[in-house]
């Protein structure tokens, strides 16, 4: 009775969900997402930029559709300082030089807001100008081939 009331005082590790056995579970760079996650990267000027926090709200209330089409998100900042870290939803944080190299390859000037849904494959799936609703991305995720065949997978999610 002690370890159960020990276990439930404990406060729990961030839960991060693992899209294949060998994905990385918790990606610093787009190359170890590859294969493994759909990264909804979100580009702002400041990590207090409010369309920013209305697109992290959003996706917090869907964590589990979020988990479900490993999805995660990726905000792009001029600095992580300040980033107010969804409760529930899965997120990666990347290093300065890895959002350099993000907002270069994807051309995002540093005062620019700009939501990119990258496939498994790298490949850009969506571009906005402004935040995405979950229904939207649950639909487009949904539709591409992937998705279809995790789907149709024994216990798939």
């Amino acid at each position: 009775m002690l370890l159960l009331t020990v276990l439930l005082v404990l406060p729990l590790p961030r839960l991060q969900a693992q899209a294949h056995p060998g994905c990385t579970v918790t990606p610093v760079a787009l190359a170890q997402m590859r294969g493994c996650y759909r990264p909804l990267l979100v580009f702002a000027p400041t990590a207090a930029d409010r369309r920013l926090a209305a697109q992290r709200q959003a996706l917090d209330e869907a964590a589990d559709d979020m988990m479900d089409r490993n999805l995660l998100l990726v905000p792009i900042t001029d600095s992580t300082k300040g980033f107010d870290a969804p409760l529930d939803a899965p997120y990666a944080l990347f290093p300065a030089a890895e959002q350099a190299a993000a907002r270069a390859r994807f051309d995002v000037s540093p005062g620019r807001f700009l939501v990119l849904l990258l496939g498994e494959d790298g490949g850009v799936k969506l571009r906005s100008s402004s935040p995405v609703s979950v229904d939207r991305l649950n639909a487009l995720i949904d539709s591409m081939p992937t998705r279809k065949r995790e789907m149709q997978r024994a216990h798939a999610n």
